[in-house]
């Protein structure tokens, strides 16, 4: 049986008579020849859409996140505002020698006193007032005239005086955005120079101011 042997001289020969197409086909090396190093048009497709969908998720977990942060971020400042608002009330109301506004056993959106004492900023019996002027809680002063914000952004403010004999005040105060934060507080406040009540059980011992929100 006559067998060829490897000769790199006759491949040379082959290779340059016939051609690297040629030479392949006759070895039967034809797998070289559809071979590709390269991606198809299906493939680059495929990963587009798989990148643009990862893309999508991620943007929408973060936008989600920002959100929340913003929306807590502004509660927490609406809060802040509320709470600060109501101190400043209730320290003023708590000095009151006569209130004379709104009537015992009603409750309304402003409230008309008389303090005792002087303090920084305010004279003794003077009358301060607290009302709600649009979506600002503001304090009226009468000597000098004067008006200075407390809160923006209130959208309700009430005051309710308890029955007669019952001087109790509680003040309801709601703050909200137009991107729909909402922070609603509440607290009582007893006026210490008013007749005392002893049927009242929490202005001796007990009593002590809350806020909820």
């Amino acid at each position: 049986m006559n067998s060829m042997l490897w000769s790199p001289t006759f491949h040379k020969r082959e290779l340059d008579s016939k051609g690297f197409e040629g030479y392949c086909e006759m070895n039967g090396d034809s797998k070289f020849l559809n071979s590709s190093n390269g991606f198809t048009l299906i493939e680059i497709i495929m990963v587009i859409v798989i990148l643009s969908i990862v893309s999508a998720i991620t943007i929408y977990f973060l936008a989600s996140s920002v959100k929340n942060y913003v929306m807590m971020v502004n509660q927490q400042n609406l809060l802040d505002e509320g709470r600060l608002a109501l101190e400043r009330m209730c320290r003023d109301i708590r000095d009151a020698q006569s209130i004379t506004f709104p009537p015992s056993g009603n409750s309304e959106n402003r409230i008309v006193f008389q303090r005792s004492h002087p303090t920084f900023g305010d004279l003794a019996n003077e009358t301060l007032s607290f009302r709600l002027n649009g979506t600002t809680l503001e304090k009226v002063k009468s000597s000098p005239n004067g008006i200075h914000p407390l809160a923006s952004h209130v959208s309700t403010f009430s005051v309710t005086r308890g029955p007669s004999g019952n001087e109790e005040i509680t003040l309801s105060l709601t703050l909200s955005l137009i991107t729909g934060e909402r922070v609603t507080l509440q607290t009582k406040v007893y006026p210490k120079n008013l007749p005392r009540n002893s049927m009242y059980k929490n202005f001796f011992t007990h009593w002590q101011e809350e806020i909820s929100s």
